[in-house]
């Protein structure tokens, strides 16, 4: 009897790597998870490197004028400048090895699940880190080059509770950046909030009235919200709430207390991201193990811009 001619599932035009087009399904599975959890796309700075540890990302600062007397040279004016420098975080990883023999007892499938939760934890770890950034940036007080002013905290006992509270913050945020001469375009700015306080906005009736509000701003009825004041909103999972001064776990330079923090309002430019190695995965059968190792990696580093372009909400009295 002649062996059987098998038709290999993952072989691309029955030619070649065998799990071909598995790996590929493993990639955009994993992909189409983080992109549909990371919800700061568009919203912070980035630079790309190709090596390195390290980045520059500039500040510049303001020009000024000055009345001429004729006869005079015009010599040019001074003009600040200074520079943040950006250091990668070591990679971060999210890893799991399938057993052969479990797998071919388990009964159901376990792999489109695990390629699920990979994106996911690696698009959450990215947002987590970039709104700390956002927030200790509206903590710092100067900006990074002479002249050019700090972040801001807008502090109120029922930040988190009351929706006519929150709604006045958001006023009072977009009034202060327009004081620091920040680009008056809504889509540059990002007024993310935990679901709590986001749904909590939908109860002030006042922000998405059609009769208020010539264009529509949401749905009373299915608790939807898209802006206040011209910030768009972001319903975010990834807002730290917890004082985390002291947390091993993460870097030393996204540490913080973030136990009265309640949402946190910034421009593109307060917050950069540096990246070396974008989402990549790596899905590959270990025969001396008998199993396979699913891993799915990034490095990237993200820090402090201009402070200026941050405002956190706080809920201290």
């Amino acid at each position: 009897m002649s062996d059987a001619i098998p038709s290999r599932l993952g072989q691309a035009q029955a030619n070649g790597d065998a799990w071909a087009l598995f790996k590929q399904n493993y990639t955009a599975e994993t992909i189409t998870s983080f992109v549909e959890n990371y919800k700061l796309d568009g919203r912070v700075s980035v630079r790309n490197i190709e090596s390195g540890k390290s980045a520059s990302f500039p500040n510049v600062g303001t020009i000024g004028s000055e009345y001429h007397v004729p006869g005079t040279e015009i010599k040019g004016l001074v003009v600040e400048h200074n520079e943040t420098i950006i250091t990668l975080d070591p990679m971060l990883i999210s890893h799991a090895f399938i057993a052969n023999i479990d797998e071919a007892m388990n009964h159901y499938d376990v792999r489109s699940e695990y390629t699920r939760q990979q994106g996911a934890e690696l698009a959450l770890k990215r947002m987590q880190n970039e709104l700390r950034c956002a927030i200790l940036a509206a903590r710092t007080t100067e900006g990074k080059v002479e002249g050019q002013p700090g972040g801001a905290i807008i502090k109120a006992a029922t930040m988190a509770s009351d929706p006519t509270v929150l709604a006045d913050a958001f006023r009072n945020a977009r009034m202060l950046f327009d004081e620091k001469l920040l680009p008056d375009n809504p889509q540059e700015f990002t007024g993310a909030l935990a679901p709590a306080q986001w749904y909590l906005l939908t109860e002030n009736k006042d922000l998405i009235d059609r009769d208020i509000n010539a264009e529509s701003n949401g749905s009373y009825g299915q608790a939807i919200i898209s802006s206040v004041a011209r910030i768009p909103l972001v319903k975010i999972n990834a807002m730290p709430r917890v004082d985390e001064s002291a947390l091993a776990s993460i870097p030393a330079k996204y540490r913080g207390n973030f136990a009265d923090t309640v949402g946190v309002i910034f421009h593109r430019s307060a917050v950069g991201t540096l990246k070396l190695l974008d989402l990549s995965l790596e899905d590959v059968y270990q025969g001396e193990k008998q199993g396979t190792l699913m891993l799915a990696k990034y490095a990237l580093g993200h820090g402090i811009l201009a402070p200026r372009g941050a405002i956190e909400l706080s809920k201290a009295p």
